[in-house]
């Protein structure tokens, strides 16, 4: 299957990969457990933008022409932000999905170009003013 992904891991002093099979991105990705992490995968005219933190999970925002969508797991928890690279990236903390979930709309989304996975999703302008995300 192929996919064109440009990821940077928190680990191992900001390693960054690129690549264009989803067997490759499951390997840097999810080999055991999503490392920390930020990046994009591209589609044909859409992309995510995902960032994993393991004390939270993973945030996963997708763009196209028209759409931007932002996975939800706590409407509660919008206005606490995590700062993903320890460097002033913040996303909101209520924002960050299981990864099994993560990998499921990854797949699904590398696969089908469709996100109609089992995940809520928010517009960006649900986000509040303390809040935070990526795109």
């Amino acid at each position: 299957m192929k996919v064109n992904y440009d990821i940077d891991l928190t680990e191992n002093e900001y390693v960054h990969f690129e690549g264009n099979t989803l067997e490759e991105l499951k390997d840097v990705l999810y080999p055991d457990r999503f490392k920390d992490c930020c990046g994009y995968i591209i589609g044909k005219e859409c992309g995510l933008c995902i960032a994993s933190v393991k004390e939270y999970g993973v945030f996963i925002g997708y763009s196209d022409s028209e759409n931007e969508k932002l996975s939800l797991s706590d409407r509660d928890k919008l206005d606490r932000v995590v700062d993903v690279w320890g460097d002033g990236l913040y996303v909101s903390e209520g924002l960050f999905i299981s990864p099994e979930t993560a990998w499921q709309c990854i797949h699904e989304f590398v696969t089908t170009g469709s996100i109609s996975c089992n995940v809520e999703w928010i517009s960006p302008d649900d986000i509040p003013e303390n809040g935070n995300f990526i795109i």
